[in-house]
This record gives C-alpha cells, structure tokens and sequence, in this order.
C-alpha cells in the first residue's frame, strides 16, 4: 500500500509539469481554467493520498524549515486579509479569467507539502526537473510552429505565446527552464546530456526572443549576470575553468550591452520590432503605459487607511482600488485593471505591509538556505540560484504571476527546502493499521472527493453550460435562456461572469427585430438580465464595474430612470472615470434632458481636456444644446479627420435639423472617398431633409448614370424622396 501511494503521488507530480500544454476549448478563458481546474484537482488527488501516506510512513511526513514556515505565515496573512476582503468571495474564489485567490495559494501551499516530502532525494528532484525541461522544449516547438505561422498565436500579435494565450506567460515560464537547464548541464559528466541540455538553452533563449517580453529576457540576462559575478567573486581555486568561462560571460554581456546601446539608433535597430521594443526603454516610455498611471493608484489605495496599510484590500480586489483612485489621462487604456502589474505593489495591495513582509519571507527563507555555508548546495549551483530569483523578481516588477509561474517557483521552494535538510519533522504516534485502514483512509478519501466535487465541478459544468449558452441554439432565445438558467443552477464562483455575459448579449437581444414567436423568450431574456444586475449589484455595493453594465444595459433598453440610478452610483464609486460620464451624459440624452447631458460631458472634458474622445463627446453635447459658442471654441480643437470620419457629429446635427452642418461633413467625405455610395445616398437625404429635393434626386441620378446596376436602387430611392 505504500508503494501503491508512493507512486501514485509521484504520478501526479511528474504530470505537473504537462498542465501548461492544456486548452480548455469548452471553456470560457481556454487558456486559464483549464490548466486552474486541472491543477486543483491534481493536488487534491495528491494530498489526499499524501496524507494516508503520512500516517502510514514516518520518513515522508513534512519537516518544518524556514521555508515552509514562511509559506505558511504567507497563507494565514492572506487568508486573515481575504477574510476582511472588499469582496470576501471573489478573494477566495477568484474568477474564472484569473482563477486566483485564496483557493490557488492553499494548493500550491499543498503541492509544496507534498513535494517537499515525497521527493526525498536528488535523483527524484533532478528526474522531475527534466521531465519539465523535456515538457519546455515541446512548449518551445510549440512556439517555433507559431513563429513559423503554422499554429496561431493566440493573443493576436506576432509575439508568440506557446499555449499560455500571453506571451509574457510564455517568458517567465522559459526563463526559468533557460535556468534549471544552464544547473543541469553544469552538474552533468555525459557529454550527449551537455549537449542537450545546451541545444535546449539555445533554442528556448531563441523562443524568449520571439516573445519580445522585456522583462523576462532583461531578468535573464541580469540574473545570469548576477550569477557570474557571485561565482567569480566568491569561487577560489575548486572550478578554475568554470570562473574563467563566467568571467569571459560577464565580459561579452558588458559589450553586448554597451554595443546595444551605440546603435540603438540606427536603422538595423530601429526596422526590427523586437529590437525597436529594447531601444525605447526609457523614462519617457514610461509616461505611455498604464503602469505610469496605475503604480501611483496602487500606492494611494495601500496607504488608504490603517487596515488597508496592515492587511490591504484581500486578493483580487485591486479593482476597487483602480476605481476609487482612477487617473482621467488613462482614458483610452485598458478599461478595468484587475492588477498594479507589479509584484510588490500587487502584495501591498491585496495584503498590505503584513501581506508583502510574508510574502518577501518566502524569498528570504530561500535565499538563506540556498547561500548559507552549511548548504550542500556548490557555490555554481548557489550562484546559479539566486540568478533565477533575481530574474524572476526582475520579470514581476513588471507583470505578475500566473499559475505555471508559481508552481514552478514554489518546486524551487520544495527543491532548496529538501537540499537544506534542515527543519524538525513533524511528529505523532503513528496509529494502528486497523485505525488506518478502517478510519484515516476512507475519511480522507470522502473528504478528498467531496473537495474535489465542490471546489471544481459546479464551476466547470457553469463555465461549460456558459459557453454553450452564449452561442447559437437550435432552440433559439428560448434555449439560449434556459442554458444561462441552468449556469446559474450550478451556483459557483463563476454566476458574476454569467451575469456579465448574459447581460451584455440582452444588449443585443434588446436591438434585434424579434422573429415570430420569440417576443416572449426576448422579454424573458431581458427580465432575467435586469433580474441579476440587480442581484449583482445590490450584493456588490461597492463595484463600479457591474453598476456601469447595468446602468449601460437600462439604458439600451429603454428604462432611462434605472439607467441613471446605476450610472450615478458607478459615478459616486470612481468620479473621475471619464466612460461613466460618457455613459451617464448618453443616458440623459437618450431620456431627453440635453441641458443635463451637455453639463455631463462638460465635466468629462474638464477631467482631461486633451483627450479627444472627450474633446469629441463635448461637441456632440454642445450640438444637442445648440451651444454656438462651445461648438465654435472646441469644433477647431479636433482633428479634422475625426470629424470627417465620426457618425456621431454627423447624426448629432441632422437631430437638431442643422442638415447644413450635416451637407459639409458629407461633401468633405465625398471629396476624400468619391466611390462610397453610401455617402452619396446620405448626402442626397441630407438635401432631401433640408428641402432640396432637386439637388437629392440629381445626386441619385448621377449615381444611376454611373453605375446602371444602381438603377433600380436608385429609382426607388428617388420615388422616397419625391413623396416627403
């Protein structure tokens, strides 16, 4: 029996490094719940069968180190912070785009346990290690065909992304092989393994290039660098050849940097995008990227209040943070950020300072067993080591982690903690095997799966019925209905997403002409959307995301008094949002009250005057309210480009019968674009409305002697425009 759950744990362990490969086509974020999901389980299975081992097996119960100490210090901090979270759920759920939070940190808590306590010797670590450097090396074949463009990149861009939908993902992940493959091949006698171990490290270095991610390629060139220099610094006379190898390194990473740097300028730099990408780093690029914005939010909303500086805002709540403390001059950026892209800030946010101390003990602990002198680590392995953490501290000062990212930083953790032999055993009289046999396993087996069932399975089949629902049904709205229904039934932490989508698609349910017989299901439709924004609302007081969903969605369906109700409460939560005016000055619009939809978009242009799109919304505003002089002051302000292009100005004035105004823009578009029909027919209404029917039947006409296909067309268009 122990055998049998010896390697059924060592199993699951070495299968570990193959999640990062899974793509749950059936799900909704494919590239996140499937690899989530898959891990949970994993662990629980593992764990459950860990623990009978335990019981059974003295050797593998878990010693107590600094390490596992600081982990478990990291877990009760963030479990104290999500308890007193912003939103309690989400902090421990998390949702299915993150599939974060508490949940993830108790099951990598878990993997480490296990980990650290199963794989007792170094052949196992070493054996697991090359099962994910082999696993890599697919990974990076992977991203070769992507390069090559046999497979898609996922997240439309040319930076490849392997599996991970995110070619930042794909960086981090290949740094740290790059590094586990660079301490192999040192510690390895067989040539052909040095040489495979080195192809590996050139073509994944290739593959990281082709990500075109900063900062994982800066954190592995600065943490290999780091790592020369220690064993340079600290090696005496034991691998004479290898510090002179490393100092050779240090001197051809120093020209390659200064040389970078001499023609950053030139145009073999400048015509290459991945290149282009290192030559613009600077303070200047800074001020173009949300993070110049978002840090600063990030630190307002830690330094809020006491609690805030203690335990921060619990996990996955950064977005209350973003809201309250939002920049007007983001306008145009990412909309809703759910993260401070910064590790530390990250921390500081969901936990505070206490947060961010436990979390930094992980690190201090690590370091300490990996560069004290009683390690058994050598000093090439050391140095090696702390190179990898700096690279991967360096890469998340930038973005932040993701779950293959932290499974492996926490298999190092295991890895050092088990390296160190050091820590008390944890111990207890170890109970008879009738006691085993009969009591600890099958509560633990029942506990483990009932775990297993209520941790993932409703939220699987919701995220599954979810994409189901929101495509095409044989049944029409009707089945589309019940499957948003039956999501619902399953009442996981997945019912916000059901509600976003649901919402967003009776936005469009609402617009569509409804076809015979689905007047009813389209009513329903919209009543069970309206039902359960209300719901989400009413049970997240405090979100200005779901207010503005619902505020736009009572807006697009008519309801102007609810829409209004949602979009001042959103107002109220982040004041100086710029979308929300936009949204809450089109809701007055819509209702009728132009004075009140000018004075909004008004307020909206005062946040950040220089943004066009606000620039653009206070015209329409000034136009709806004939307000001559701030249609004269701010018409010159906007490109002429936007104005020629942007229906908006074009319908705004035909609204309030300023068809001259509409016949300009029109001629303006005809001149630069002379083949657009369309153009030329709203032209020849534009006339129509303005009482020249003459000059509008002349314009289809010449349209008809252009193009006689355009004939029929064109004489029914005149037959219109004589019977007004």
């Amino acid at each position: 029996m122990k055998n049998f759950l010896k390697y059924a744990i060592l199993t699951g362990l070495f299968i570990t490094p193959f999640i990062a490969f899974i793509i749950s086509n059936t799900m909704l974020f494919p590239f996140i719940t499937g690899k989530g999901f898959t891990f949970r389980i994993l662990v629980e299975i593992i764990f459950g069968l860990y623990v009978i081992l335990a019981f059974l097996e003295p050797k593998y119960r878990p010693k107590i180190s600094w390490i596992t100490k600081s982990a478990g210090i990291f877990i009760i901090v963030m479990f104290i912070a999500d308890l007193f979270s912003a939103n309690v759920s989400k902090s421990f759920w998390s949702n299915y785009e993150r599939m974060e939070g508490f949940v993830l940190l108790i099951h990598l808590f878990a993997y480490y346990i296990v980990a650290s306590s199963v794989l007792l010797t170094d052949s196992l670590w070493k054996k697991l290690f090359n099962t994910s450097i082999i696993a890599s090396v697919l990974m990076s074949i992977y991203g070769l065909f992507q390069l090559t463009g046999y497979i898609k990149i996922d997240q439309g861009t040319d930076r490849i992304d392997g599996t991970f939908g995110n070619a930042s993902y794909f960086a981090i992940y290949l740094v740290f092989h790059i590094f586990f493959s660079i301490w192999l091949l040192l510690g390895e006698k067989e040539i052909w393994k040095k040489w495979m171990y080195g192809a590996a490290i050139v073509f994944e270095s290739a593959m990281l290039y082709y990500t075109a991610t900063r900062g994982a390629i800066l954190g592995l060139i600065g943490g290999l660098f780091l790592a020369a220099l220690l064993f340079v610094w600290k090696e005496k006379q034991q691998y004479i050849k290898l510090k002179k190898a490393a100092s050779y390194f240090l001197g051809i990473i120093v020209v390659l940097v200064v040389g970078f740097l001499l023609i950053r300028n030139t145009s073999f730099v400048q015509k290459n995008p991945i290149l282009t990408r290192f030559a613009s780093i600077g303070p200047g690029e800074l001020t173009t990227q949300g993070r110049y914005y978002v840090w600063p939010m990030a630190i307002k909303g830690f330094a809020e209040n006491p609690k805030t500086f203690l335990i921060g805002w619990g996990q996955e709540s950064f977005n209350f943070v973003f809201n309250k403390y939002y920049n007007p001059k983001m306008y145009g950026m990412e909309e809703w950020f759910d993260r401070a892209h910064d590790i530390v800030l990250d921390w500081l946010v969901a936990g505070g300072l206490v947060g961010l101390l436990a979390y930094a003990s992980m690190y201090a602990a690590l370091i300490y067993y990996i560069w004290r002198k009683q390690s058994p680590l050598a000093l090439w392995e050391k140095s090696l080591f702390i190179g990898l953490i700096a690279g991967y501290i360096f890469n998340n000062i930038f973005v932040f982690d993701n779950l293959v990212s932290y499974i492996l930083f926490f298999s190092v953790l295991a890895y050092i903690h088990v390296r160190s032999d050091d820590g008390r055993q944890m111990e207890f009289k170890t109970p008879s095997r009738e006691t085993i046999n009969y009591i600890v396993t099958p509560i633990v087996l029942l506990l483990t799966v009932l775990i297993i069932y209520f941790v993932n399975v409703p939220a699987i089949l919701a995220n599954e019925t979810l994409i189901q629902a929101m495509g095409p049904n044989p049944q029409g709205l009707e089945g589309n209905l019940s499957l948003f229904k039956q999501a619902y039934s399953y009442n996981s932490f997945g019912n916000d997403e059901i509600t976003e989508q649901l919402v967003q698609i009776a936005v469009q349910v609402a617009a569509a002409p409804a076809n015979q017989g689905d007047s009813q299901s389209k009513l329903d439709f919209i009543n069970l959307a309206a039902q359960k924004i209300q719901e989400k609302t009413k049970n997240t007081p405090n979100d200005a995301r779901y207010f503005v969903l619902g505020g736009s969605f009572f807006d697009r369906i008519g309801q102007y008094d609810l829409a209004l109700q949602y979009l001042n409460r959103a107002l109220a939560l982040s004041p100086e949002k710029e979308s929300i005016y936009f949204e809450l000055g089109s809701a007055y619009l819509n209702k009728g009250d132009t004075a009140t939809a000018f004075q909004t978009f008004q307020k909206a242009y005062n946040l950040d005057p220089q943004a066009t799109e606000a620039k653009v919304i206070y015209l329409l505003g000034a136009i709806y309210t004939r307000n001559v002089s701030v249609i004269n002051s701010i018409l010159p302000q906007i490109d002429p480009s936007v104005v020629l292009s942007d229906d908006r100005i074009i319908s705004a004035y035909a609204s309030v019968g300023n068809y001259k105004a509409v016949i300009d823009i029109l001629n303006a578009r005809i001149a630069k674009d002379p083949t657009n029909l369309q153009n030329r027919l709203s032209l020849a209404y534009a006339y129509a409305a303005e009482g020249d029917k003459q000059t509008a039947i002349g314009i289809v006409q010449q349209m008809i002697n252009q193009n006689p296909s355009f004939k029929t067309q064109g004489q029914q268009y005149i037959q219109q425009i004589e019977s007004k």
